[in-house]
């Protein structure tokens, strides 16, 4: 029996994976096509799904592009099943509190026709953290919060604030991400937000989440430029694609 063929628009579609990053994993040697038909088109096979579910499953754990390469030779798609499996539940969790805050403004109308000012500020509250983190992922940033102290968390900020105006100058300039100094830079930003947040992977990821969703400026109350936010991702994949593949 011929084994199905996909090529990389029919994947695409079937799959919701964009055919740009099915191009960009290509490139950094995550997830190469197994052949190519007589016309040159890019051919996956049922391996290749079967890597690319891992692959995708690993990027919603939290897990930097620079990581999966490796940990997809460490794990099998039932450990990386119930890995997101745990973290869906997780994120379940924040919904349903989300549900429960709505449920008390929904009877606070019908009971009154208003509800309380502080019914609402903490629907808004569990309406943010529902959309991008998970309830245990904000515990572990107030208990960070609270190991840095005020002091603590505004030097922080201060050496990521310095760091995005470096990566803004360099964006305005045009340097080459490739440059020593740049990939330098990129790292020095990876290291400030793993200080940050205390060295947790996955609320890594979440905030890198909220940045792509809300626009870096908005997400970091201007911390962060648009530009500055698109040339670190840059660097970021080019250091990585400097990186021999796993």
């Amino acid at each position: 029996m011929n084994e199905r063929l996909w090529k990389i628009g029919e994947l695409a579609t079937a799959t919701g994976v964009t055919v740009r990053a099915l191009h960009h994993f290509h490139q950094i040697g995550l997830l190469a096509p197994a052949g190519r038909s007589p016309a040159g088109h890019r051919l996956y096979t049922s391996g290749d799904v079967r890597r690319l579910y891992r692959i995708l499953a690993l990027r919603e754990l939290g897990l930097p592009l620079a990581e999966i390469a490796g940990a997809l030779d460490s794990t099998d798609v039932r450990d990386t099943l119930r890995r997101q499996l745990d973290q869906v539940e997780r994120h379940l969790a924040g919904q349903r509190a989300l549900h429960r805050r709505l449920l008390g403004v929904a009877e606070a109308l019908d009971a009154s026709g208003e509800p309380s000012i502080d019914q609402l500020i903490k629907t808004m509250e569990a309406m943010m953290q529902a959309r991008h983190f998970t309830p245990d992922q904000l515990a572990r940033f107030e208990q960070r919060h609270r190991e840095l102290g005020q002091d603590g968390v505004t030097s922080w900020l201060r050496r990521l604030t310095g760091l995005a105006a470096e990566a803004a100058e360099h964006a305005e300039r045009g340097t080459d991400p490739a440059e020593p100094a740049v990939q330098d830079l990129a790292g020095r930003w990876s290291e400030a937000v793993e200080g940050l947040v205390g060295g947790d992977r996955q609320a890594m990821s979440a905030l890198y989440g909220k940045i792509e969703a809300e626009g870096a400026e908005t997400a970091t109350k201007g911390l962060l430029s648009e530009p500055a936010w698109h040339y670190l991702k840059v660097a970021f994949a080019v250091g990585f694609r400097a990186e021999p593949p796993h």
